[in-house]
């Protein structure tokens, strides 16, 4: 301060002056203050740490638990002390660890599912399998940097029938050509032989279906690309150990007893199989009544299909949320923190929340990336509030919301929970077009329609109310005259209101800026902007080259300060202006693509899905008349979803080609390859049915398992054809090739859906993924009757098999 002081000025006699006798020199806060924050009531400076690329976020969060604690025992000063607001490490933590129990879980699930259907040798080597495929993975993704987190140990889970379904093939083949009296080293790589090839392509298939997941460019294909990453690894590896490791452990563990009755031939015993037989046959007979059948389950699924829950991303499972608070703009940032004070007073009094983070001016930092960020402004303010656990915020959130929304009305006051969905809004309209006034008329007709629905609430504009602005009509010939610019009016207005930036101040590392404000005879800010001086830039030299002016210059009569008086003077404003008055217009004018729009938001009311919302009233906003150069276009989550679905679903005609080409390259035909794509439509019967009874969403997540689903009917339809082909080579009875081979894949493809159905049940509770889980485990408990029935009686009417007894 007092260095600044001293600062030397040049005079106009070569006379110098220090800057303290012409200005009043004082170091305040800035007003009004731009961004405040608060820690259950008490002032708090923010600190945001964000972990490098690569780096390992618990790893990181133990280094700063480490730090703060440091600095907590020897240098914070008395009453000053930190609280985490939003702390990623422990976060990160519980998720890996629930993650974890859910994959050993699944492990054992699926190896006691195996040993009580298969036997405890079979099922234990099996199991074996699974486990170092399982490890192997885990040192393979360590070798390729990858990382451990929910998605990458969601898709082991997802993973886990298809990874032991080529160990179950392998291990069924020993354990049938064994009872069928084959020798043991017959028996051991007989199978082998005969599927690896098919083995091979049906993995490859199964790992292409989540191709398209990992080629998509938007944030959701970037949080779910570890899925196909995690798939190709572990199912190569399962191909692998399923060929080498596998039958090395059945040649030393397996030892069945021969069947006395048979030579060479495979037994199928067991109500399993003769249920499997009779339904067949009568399948066979009736083969266009089950086909019938089959389309209008079909039909009545894509039916049910319009009444699922649907939506993108779920919420996360926080004990944390935050609410966004904001008035017309221009208002006082007085009245916001005021108004956040009182509502932090009335949440802190609610049992269920523990911790209240207020901040006026803006979001406080971008702590989080499944958060919208709000654009600075004096009149928006948020709360960051903590529950005692998310149960209590799910139940309580509503109610809150009611509250701030009765007893705040002319506030936008909205409670929201992290989400992977970057849109600010849920629903929203909007409307492009030249004339701010049309777009008015038109955004005004759309909120109507959504006041009128119950399904609705919230209900906003992305346009504030107009606001007081002060206006200067500039009289550019007398300006002129005095030599003046409109920049020298804007800069003495500057001046004479807020203050203009001129320089920066250092102490240590801390900068401070520098203001110039021109101030009244009294000290105080000049009130009557009518009579503020406006300064030229540079001398004026247009008052000086004037006839009259030359003519005292002459004759002496005009002083020299005079002379400079009318160079550096100073000029009311009202003498170069022609009035100073007070506009009502719009503080901000949204734009999209460089046209004007105007966007009509809002948000499902309690227990409403927002597709569900969405459709009851987009039919009617759709309908409003736009003039010519005026167009809608969907935004918020409908628009997050659609284009989702469109990165993901526009690489997926490649990921087909390649299917086909793999089966067709398997086959050397194009009707089996057909027959195995005319069956995956019917997968949706099964994921319709389990999203109703589970009560599920059908989401991103479980689009992306349905996807997956093709793969693995797909993997089980490549096989039981290629046993179909091998029983048609050897000169069986084409109804008895078909029978004989859907008792072949009885087993294997019973125990490869069973294990991954159950191997599921540990993610149907998870918030993200437990759509994804219900989709497999219905696709899959009917994609077994579409492989063992469907695939065959097809392959009939292809092929043009006639029915004979079997």
């Amino acid at each position: 301060m007092e260095d600044i002081g001293n600062m030397l000025i040049q005079g106009h006699d070569d006379d110098q002056l220090r800057l303290r006798d012409i200005a009043r020199i004082e170091k305040d806060y800035e007003s009004p203050t731009r961004n405040e924050m608060f820690y259950d009531g008490e002032r708090a400076i923010g600190i945001l740490i964000a972990a490098s690329t690569g780096s390992d976020i618990v790893k990181v969060g133990s280094a700063v638990e480490k730090k703060l604690s440091q600095l907590k025992d020897k240098r914070l000063p008395v009453g000053v002390d930190y609280h985490k607001v939003f702390y990623q490490p422990e976060r990160v933590g519980d998720s890996l660890g629930t993650f974890v129990i859910n994959l050993i879980e699944s492990v054992i699930i699926v190896v006691f599912i195996l040993m009580l259907t298969m036997g405890f040798k079979s099922g234990l080597i099996i199991g074996i399998s699974l486990v170092v495929t399982v490890f192997g993975s885990f040192l393979f993704l360590e070798t390729m940097d990858g990382t451990m987190q929910r998605v990458s140990l969601a898709a082991f889970v997802l993973a886990m029938g298809m990874l032991v379904d080529n160990a179950i093939v392998i291990v069924d083949g020993i354990l049938v050509d064994l009872k069928a009296g084959k020798n043991r080293m017959e028996a051991m790589t007989a199978i082998g032989r005969q599927t690896a090839m098919p083995l091979l392509g049906a993995t490859l298939i199964a790992i292409i279906a989540f191709l398209p997941i990992f080629m998509s460019p938007d944030t959701a294909g970037v949080y779910t690309r570890d899925l196909f990453i995690v798939l190709a690894v572990s199912l190569l590896l399962s191909w692998v150990l399923a060929l080498t490791h596998v039958p090395l452990m059945a040649e030393r563990r397996l030892h069945p007893e021969a069947d006395q009755n048979v030579s060479g031939k495979r037994v199928y015993k067991g109500w399993p199989y003769a249920l499997l037989r009779k339904s067949l046959s009568f399948g066979l007979r009736h083969r266009w009544s089950f086909v019938l059948s089959m389309v209008a389950l079909l039909g009545l699924s894509a039916w049910g299909y319009g009444y699922m829950r649907q939506g993108f991303f779920p919420d996360m499972v926080y004990n944390q949320m935050y609410m966004e608070y904001k008035l017309p703009e221009g208002t006082n940032s007085s009245r916001v923190a005021h108004d956040l004070e009182e509502i932090e007073a009335y949440l802190k009094s609610r049992k269920e929340i523990t911790h209240v983070t207020r901040s006026v001016g803006g979001t406080p930092g971008r702590y989080n990336l499944v958060r919208s960020i709000a654009n600075p402004s004096l009149s928006y303010g948020e709360l960051i509030i903590d529950f005692t656990s998310p149960e209590e915020l799910e139940n309580h959130m509503d109610e809150i919301q009611d509250y701030l929304t009765a007893h705040y009305p002319d506030a936008y006051v909205k409670m929201k929970r992290y989400n992977l969905m970057f849109k600010k809004y849920p629903i929203e309209a909007q409307f492009l077009g030249p004339d701010p006034a049309v777009l008015h008329r038109l955004a005004d007709s759309a909120r109507v329609i959504m006041e009128k629905s119950p399904e609705i609430r919230l209900i906003t504009t992305n346009w504030d109310p107009q606001i007081p602005v002060l206006t200067v009509e500039y009289d550019q010939p007398a300006a002129r005259t005095l030599g003046l610019s409109r920049n020298d009016v804007s800069m003495s207005l500057l001046t004479a209101t807020s203050g203009i930036p001129i320089g920066s101040f250092y102490q240590g590392i801390h900068r401070d800026n520098i203001y110039l404000r021109c101030l009244n005879e009294k000290g105080t800010p000049i009130e009557d902007l009518n009579n503020a001086q406006v300064f030229s830039s540079l001398p004026s030299l247009n008052g000086l080259l004037n006839e009259e002016t030359m003519v005292k210059l002459k004759s002496g009569t005009l002083s020299k300060e005079e002379l400079v008086e009318s160079l550096m003077g100073s000029t009311p404003l009202k003498q170069i202006s022609k009035k100073v008055d007070i506009r009502w217009e719009d503080p901000v004018i949204p734009r999209y693509n460089g046209q004007r729009s105007q966007s009509v938001q809002c948000s499902p009311a309690p227990g409403i899905e927002t597709e569900k919302a969405w459709q009851s009233i987009a039919p009617l906003i759709e309908q409003i008349d736009l003039p010519e150069g005026y167009s809608l276009e969907w935004q918020g989550e409908k628009a997050a979803n659609n284009q989702s679905m469109e990165y993901l679903f526009r690489n997926f005609p490649f990921a087909i080609i390649l299917m086909i080409t793999i089966l067709i390259m398997l086959f050397k035909d194009y009707r089996k390859p057909l027959i195995i794509f005319c069956c995956l439509p019917f997968i949706l019967v099964g994921v319709v049915a389990v999203m109703f009874i589970t009560g599920k969403t059908f989401n991103f997540v479980a689009i992306v398992g349905t996807l997956g689903l093709i793969g693995m009917l797909i993997k089980n339809g490549i096989v039981l054809m290629d046993e179909i082909t091998l029983q048609l080579n050897r000169g069986t009875e084409p109804t008895t090739a078909l029978i004989d081979s859907a008792q072949s894949r009885l087993r294997p493809v019973m125990m490869a859906s069973l294990t991954t159905i159950l191997g599921m049940i540990p993610l149907l509770t998870d918030s993200m993924f437990g759509s994804l889980a219900a989709s497999i485990m219905g696709g899959l408990l009917f994609g077994t009757l579409i492989t063992l029935l469907f695939i065959p009686i097809l392959y009939a009417l292809f092929f043009h098999i006639k029915q004979t007894d079997a």
